[in-house]
Order: C-alpha cells, then sequence, then structure tokens
C-alpha cells in the first residue's frame, strides 16, 4: 500500500522531537496505522542550524509553501507556532486538499472556527489533540470517551511553566522573577513569558477544551485571564500556613446564565499526610 507522505514545518524543539519519535518508531506506527508513514519534506528557517533530529533522507527548505504545494505530501504536521503567516499556510495546505496536524492552540483557539470550517469544506482533518496537554489524550477523552456524557464543569492545571514557578516558589521558598529565569534558562518559558505568565497560553487550551465539552464556537474573547506575576513568595507562605496551596486553574462551567470561561490563580486546602483519612 502506497506510504503516507508527511511534510513537517518547523524543525525546533517540538518539530525535531516529531521527526525523531516518527523516525525511531517508524514500524510500530506502520502497524498500528496499516501502512507507512513518511516525512519525506520538512522546513525551517535556518538550515544551517544544529538539529535535534535525524534529517537523513528529507527533502529540506527554508520556505514551508514548497511543501504546502507538494502534490506528493498527504499531511501537513505545523510545528511552527503563531497565528500570522500560519493561519494562511494551514488555509492554503487545506485549499490543496491536504490533511492538517498542528500543536498550535493559539491558532485554534483564534481562527479554529474558519479553519475547521475551510476544512469541512474540503473533506479534509484537521487534527489538533497535541495543541493541549501535549501527549496527554484529553481531546480524544472528551469528544470520544465521554461523548455519552452531559459535561457539567472542567478544571484543571493547564500551563506547565505557570505550574513549575508556583511548586518552586512553595517547595523551596524562592522568588517569583527568580523562578521564572530558571524556567527561560531550562527551556520551559519563552524569552517572552508573557503567554504562560499572564494566562494566555491556558486561556487558548481552556477555549479548546470548552467548544469540544460544550459544544460552543471558538471565543477565546470571551476568556477571563489573570496572571501570576503579581504573586509573591510571602503570598505562597502565608497561603501554606493556612491550609492552601495556590495553583494557575483554566475554569470552564455550563451555567444557566451560559458558559462561564476563566484563568486565574485559585486556592485550594491542602491535607498533611499524617493526619488525612
Amino acid at each position: 500500500m502506497k506510504p503516507v507522505n508527511v511534510g513537517v514545518l518547523g524543525l525546533g524543539t517540538v518539530g525535531g522531537g516529531t521527526v525523531n519519535v516518527l523516525k525511531r518508531n517508524a514500524a510500530e506506527i506502520a502497524r498500528r496505522a496499516g501502512r507507512q508513514i513518511v516525512i519525506t519534506r520538512a522546513s525551517a528557517k535556518d538550515l544551517s542550524k544544529k538539529r535535534i533530529c535525524d534529517t537523513h533522507g528529507i527533502i529540506l527548505s527554508t520556505d514551508p509553501m514548497d511543501i504546502i504545494n507538494d502534490p506528493s505530501i498527504d499531511i501537513v504536521v505545523e510545528l511552527i507556532g503563531g497565528t500570522g503567516f500560519v493561519k494562511e499556510l494551514i488555509l492554503q495546505a487545506i485549499e490543496n486538499g491536504k490533511h492538517v496536524v498542528t500543536a498550535n492552540k493559539s491558532l485554534i483557539a483564534l481562527h479554529g472556527n474558519e479553519i475547521f470550517a475551510k476544512a469541512s469544506n474540503k473533506g479534509v482533518i484537521v487534527a489538533f489533540e497535541a495543541a493541549v496537554a501535549g501527549g496527554i489524550p484529553i481531546i480524544k477523552a472528551i469528544r470520544e470517551g465521554l461523548s455519552g456524557n452531559q459535561i457539567q464543569w472542567l478544571a484543571g492545571i493547564i500551563n506547565g511553566t505557570g505550574n513549575f514557578i508556583l511548586t518552586e516558589m512553595r517547595d523551596k521558598g524562592r522568588d517569583f522573577n527568580d523562578v521564572l529565569a530558571e524556567a527561560q534558562a531550562l527551556g520551559y518559558a519563552e524569552a517572552d513569558p508573557t503567554f504562560d505568565v499572564e494566562g494566555i497560553d491556558a486561556g487558548h487550551k481552556l477555549t479548546i477544551l470548552a467548544s469540544i465539552a460544550f459544544g460552543i464556537p471558538l471565543q477565546f474573547d470571551k476568556v477571563y485571564t489573570e496572571g501570576i506575576t503579581h504573586i509573591t513568595r510571602i503570598d505562597v507562605e502565608y497561603a501554606e500556613q493556612l491550609g492552601y496551596r495556590i495553583k494557575h486553574l483554566g475554569i470552564a462551567r455550563n451555567t444557566p446564565a451560559g458558559i462561564e470561561l476563566r484563568v486565574h490563580q485559585s486556592r485550594y486546602q491542602s491535607f498533611n499526610k499524617q493526619t488525612a483519612t
């Protein structure tokens, strides 16, 4: 059977890791899919940059449109990020009859309605499981596993960078700026960490989850977002003394007044292991 040819847009940390997984586990993936999944093309802004992935046998290009317009490509995997130029790439790929896989939560949260409508019209699939919770199949669980249930609310810690910062502040008594600098050095946070620490990233993810859970359009502009930049080490210590811990949560509720979407710091009660029953 003819292999499925894949073109990857972006060879950064996520894109490079995707290439490695697809190549390393090629035989097992082919067994499960019933067809070989082969990366034949990939694009990156700077081809001279040292890569974490094995690009042997892959045609490389600095222009992602080379992949979008290649008739031999069946699936485009978008791992560039952002919403401007990337949106046009995705829409053109769909126009060309290609299926799309993306981990771009901001693209889906802000432009998903348009993208999904065009994909439906062209008879192709836009898959976005990795846009929320990485390798945890939360989208599939809500869409398929819980399809027979009426979901009234959902809540969770959906930004890893913010959770890392708050955990370090609590466990080690560190200041916010100190932990943020470490998160950036470790690659957990971007050079501009605004999306992570101001709740925007979590808001994008919550928008996607709520759309699936409650059957509503993607409406990021309706999400209330509050960040964690104002939380101090003293706040964390006081919360601990009162029996609470501060977490940054995304919360969606189906209320009589409508769907409530909010991202903010919340307190939950912690229990002493010696006294909890």
